[in-house]
Order: C-alpha cells, then structure tokens, then sequence
C-alpha cells in the first residue's frame, strides 16, 4: 500500500550514538568524545547573498535561532555561526545530515567540498554527509546556504537542522552510527516486503499451474507491485537509493495495486467487472498520468496531488469490502472468505490518508499514526502490520482455495477419465466388416471427451449397413455424456429396425429437453441403394461433390418432427464421406479455419 514520505522541507534531525555534546556553542574547548553539536546560537536571514558566507560580515541584525527550529521556512536562508575552534593536530569535519541538494557549506567563506545546492531542485531526502574541513584554529564563521522549494510534491515533512563538528575519526564513526541506525529503521520493513515478495511469486506458480483462475494472477501481481512499491520506499528513506527511483518506480505501483485489488476481488468471488468499475480503474490509472508532471514540475503541490490520490483511490478501499458482504448476504459464500481480509488493506489506507492529512494541516496527531512504533533497535509502521496482517489472512484464504480447486480438478479428472473410458466402448475402434463396403473412419475429439459420434451397424438380416453420424451442440464433458447416451439408443433402435427415417425420429422423441443434435442416418445395401434421412446434419460428399439434402432441424427441436427418406445409388467405385462440422471449423495456430473447399478436397482422398 501506499507509504507516507517522511521527505524533508530541510536539513532532518540526526540522532548520533555514543556522540555527546559537552557545551554551548561560542567557545569550544576540548571534546572528551571526539565531537560535539552545533544547535545553538545560529542566526539566520531569508534571502540568498554570496556576501553572507564572508566571515567578516555583520550579521547581529540576523534573526537569533536554533537549528532545531531552523528549517520552517522555505525559499532561500543562509544560517551563521561564529565559534572559537581550538588547535588541534587531528583533522576537523562537520557531519551534517539534511535533505539532499538542499544545502552547502562554508566555512570562513569558503565553500567546503562536498554538498552542493541544486536550487530547481524537485526530489529530497535526508542524509549524512561529511564535511572535511581545512586545517584552522581560533575565530572562524560556520555558513550554510540553504534552499527549499516552496511547493513541490516530493518534498513532505519539515524536520530540524542538525550539525556536529568534531575530528575526522569521530565524524565517521558518526557517520556509521547513523547508516548502521537507518538500516535498523528499515529491517522490520524489509522482513514484511520478503515475506510480500515471496507470497507473491507463490501465487504467480500457483497460476501456471491452474491457470484457469486468474484471480492467482491478480494476487500475485498485486503483491509483487506492493513488494516494489514498499523496497523502494525502505531503500529511498535509508539513503540507499535516491528518492527520484522511489517516485519514478514505487509510486506508479501504487495505483496499478489499486486497480489489481479490483480485479482480484472480481475474480475470486467470480462476478463480472461492470462498466462502472471499468471506468474507475481507468480513473486511477489515469491520475497520476495527467498530474504527476505538473506535481514533478511544481505546478501542483504535495497537499493537493495528495487530496487528488485520497479521493480517488480512498472509494475502492471502502467499496470492495462492503460490495463482499453483500455478495455474502447473496449467497456467495466465497465472498465471505474475503471480507474480513479485505479490510486490511481498507485500514491500511485509512492510517496513510490521516497521515497525509495530518502532515498538510499539521496536525500531530494524525501524523502519528504514520510514524514508526519502536521496538528495540528497530522500528515497524502500522501500515506494515496491516500488510503483513493482510498477507498472512490472504494466504490462508488462498491456501483453501488451492485445496478445494485441487479437490475439484481431480474430482473432473477423475469423471473424465471415466467419460472416456465409456466413450471408448461406445465409438468404434475397429470397424466391422461390411461385405462388398470399404469403410474407414476417422475421429479425434477437441477435447477430452468429444460431442461428435457415429456409429456402423451391419444387418446379417438384409445385408444392409446402418451408418449413422452425428454432432451435439456444445463440446466438453456433457457433450460427451450426450453423445453416449445417443450412440446407445443407436444400438438399441437398430436391434428393431434399421430405417433412417424411423432411427431419427426415435433418437428426437429420446432428446426432448436435453439439448439438440444434428445427425445423419444412412443404409446402404450390398449392391449400392442409399436410404437416408437427415436431421440438420453437413450434406455428405460423393466423389468430392456435395450432395444435395433436403433442410431439417436438428434432433431434440420439436417433438413429432419428420425426417422424409431420400433415395440414390452408389455406383462400384464410388465413395460416399461424411463430416462433422469440426473438420470445417478446426484452425490452424494461426486462426484460419479449414474451410469448407479444404474439406471437400478432402473428401476425394
């Protein structure tokens, strides 16, 4: 989710371990710790002079302050101290820690390697830096040139200027007192986004191997961002990285996370994303499209880029778990797994939004709940405790979900093996022999069980063959079933008769309410003569020519439906070839289908 930026208008606090200060500032004298802090006695004017960095500048007109109060304005500020700094045969340095860019340093007016001011500057953070000084001894003038834009988004809560003079030794030591301090700040933080990351790629493998239900892939890629999102914001606020990765990077997940969360819920409780919906992930996507710019460039400021995000990203957060339980209350009881889960994410929006809030009206208070809770040397946010909350709640969810959805695919499997297993017995493997006929058959289901059947019936009786062929509307496991209940009153039709006409109708009083059927009944006797009756069925083909069959509607349309006989004679030599229509409606990889010409050149092989 979303993470308040503790981004600041200046130069931060910076709490040194093991570094105590032993004085006021004016007169310094010996430092039992190797250092001491620079708070006091500053004095500060608005407005920007290379002439105030001159140690011989009178500034007793500037305005009397303490660094810790230092950083409440913004525009241009220059801060001067004047201080007696002893001998010493150690190298002297400053650490100073403040926003990046914000600041320089000079020091007898000299400007003092290392911090540079960048004035257009739109992206900060807070780090330590240390300044090496050159060797000097007695009076000397401290400066800091300091600019702060007034109104860029990425810059958030105003902290304190903080500067520690001492020896080179003891600043770095400092120095690494505070990196090791930051880096303890974000461990908490870390061990949530692993434990995000991990579930995440979970769900990603769990939807390659049922990729039926995308409502993985929605999950998973919403954790995957949030992941992003949050170890761009642990590594920008420890200074690993710069707060532009964060912003470019973290913030554009935020909203995509937004929309995910939307199709996740749709998915798993499996209803439809009206067109509402639709143009409300649209909104969010498009938000931060059209305002980040004018947010980057200045244009808009932080309070209002973020009462932007608040309204449009605050109704999903409050909406989908209030939509959950109403679908509960309607019945669907996998909507029920969600709404406790659901509103994890919900309070973990409500605890950023009053954060923000409560950084644009300073308001404590509300900034509070966005602040981090110690524990030990560590620290964790309430928003991570949601996160984790949420992942582990989610991950139960999921977990049940997997087994039943398992327990449901084998439960299939197993029903269509069985399918299978009777189809086998019901279509022919090997045809029978039919004297003075030479007949071969193909079939190959699109799916596990297939809708299309025939069937080839020899009658001792007059020497004649039935030849029955035909397609259920539909395809899978019920198409399947259909098909065998058909080829089975095949079989028990031709035991008492083998007309055409008379099988049809049968085979349509027998399919009444159960689904329709084409189908093509055929006998052919010994010496050629063909009665045939069709029941909306593809027209045979003879000698690679279609022919010609009188219009009928498929079996299982109306009850009492007649099915007329047609006469013709197959000639020695001639070949008669029947078709389901998944011969003209297969495709090649490509999407192009065979076709109707393909089909009957074909029918002449």
């Amino acid at each position: 989710m979303r993470r308040l930026l503790p981004i600041y208008l200046g130069l931060p606090l910076l709490l040194l371990p093991r570094v105590r200060p032993v004085a006021a500032q004016g007169n310094i004298p010996n430092w039992p710790n190797g250092s001491i802090e620079l708070t006091n006695n500053w004095r500060s004017q608005p407005g920007d002079s290379l002439e105030w960095a001159d140690s011989g500048f009178d500034d007793s007109h500037w305005s009397a302050t303490a660094l810790t109060a230092a950083n409440n304005n913004t525009g241009w500020s220059w801060y001067r101290l004047h201080t007696a700094i002893p001998a010493s045969n150690t190298p002297l340095a400053l650490l100073v820690n403040g926003g990046a860019g914000t600041y320089e340093v000079y020091v007898n007016g000299r400007l003092m390697p290392g911090p540079r001011l960048l004035p257009n500057l739109r992206i900060t953070y807070p780090v330590t830096r240390v300044v090496a000084l050159p060797a000097i001894a007695g009076n000397s003038v401290i400066a800091l040139r300091t600019h702060i834009p007034a109104n860029s988004m990425f810059l958030a809560d105003r902290g304190s200027l903080r500067v520690t003079l001492g020896t080179l030794p003891a600043i770095r030591a400092a120095a690494g007192a505070d990196s090791g301090a930051r880096f303890n700040a974000i461990v908490l933080s870390l061990a949530v986004t692993l434990l995000v990351f991990v579930a995440a790629v979970s769900l990603l493998f769990l939807f390659g191997y049922q990729p039926d239900h995308r409502e993985y892939l929605w999950l998973g890629g919403y954790l995957l961002l949030q992941a992003i999102a949050a170890l761009c914001y642990d590594l920008a606020t420890a200074g690993y990285i710069p707060f532009s990765s964060q912003w470019l990077l973290g913030t554009p997940c935020i909203y995509v996370v937004a929309v995910l969360q939307i199709e996740f819920t749709f998915n798993f409780v499996g209803q439809r994303v009206t067109r509402a919906w639709r143009a409300y992930q649209a909104l969010i996507l498009a938000y931060p499209i059209v305002f980040f710019l004018p947010a980057w460039l200045g244009r808009l400021s932080r309070s209002a880029f973020d009462a932007g995000e608040i309204v449009v990203i605050f109704p999903a957060a409050l909406a989908l778990p209030i939509l959950l339980f109403y679908w509960y209350r309607r019945g669907n009881r996998e909507a029920g797994w969600l709404v406790l889960p659901s509103l994890l994410p919900t309070i973990t929006v409500c605890l950023n939004d009053a954060a923000i809030i409560g950084a644009a009206f300073r308001i404590p208070q509300l900034v509070l709940l966005g602040a981090g809770i110690p524990i030990g040397p560590f620290a964790i946010y309430s928003f991570e405790i949601a996160d984790l909350l949420f992942v582990l709640a989610i991950g139960v969810v999921m977990f049940f979900r997997f087994t039943s959805v398992s327990r449901e695919q084998a439960r299939s499997a197993a029903e269509l093996e069985a399918a299978r297993e009777i189809q086998r017995y019901l279509i022919p493997s090997r045809l029978p022999d039919t004297p003075g006929l030479a007949i071969q058959s193909v079939y190959c289901p699109a799916r596990e069980v297939g809708g299309d059947f025939f069937q080839v019936l020899p009658n001792p009786r007059d020497n004649s063959t039935l030849v029955v062929v035909g397609d259920v509307a539909g395809k899978g496991l019920r198409a399947g079933m259909l098909a065998t209940l058909i080829v089975g009153a095949i079989r028990t039709a031709s035991k008492f008769t083998s007309d055409p006409g008379r099988i049809l109708a049968l085979l349509n009083e027998r399919l009444q309410g159960r689904g329709l059927v084409t189908c093509l009944a055929m006998r052919i006797a010994s010496n050629g003569n063909v009665e045939l009756a069709n029941a909306g069925h593809l027209p045979p083909y003879i000698d690679g020519k279609e022919l010609p069959l009188d219009g009928a509607l498929p079996l299982g349309a109306l009850p009492d439906f007649p099915f007329p006989l047609q006469h013709l004679r197959l000639a020695p030599g001639q070949s008669m070839v029947f078709v389901s229509d998944g011969v003209v409606e297969a495709q090649n990889q490509q999407g192009e289908l065979f076709g109707f010409d393909r089909t009957r050149a074909l029918s002449t092989q």
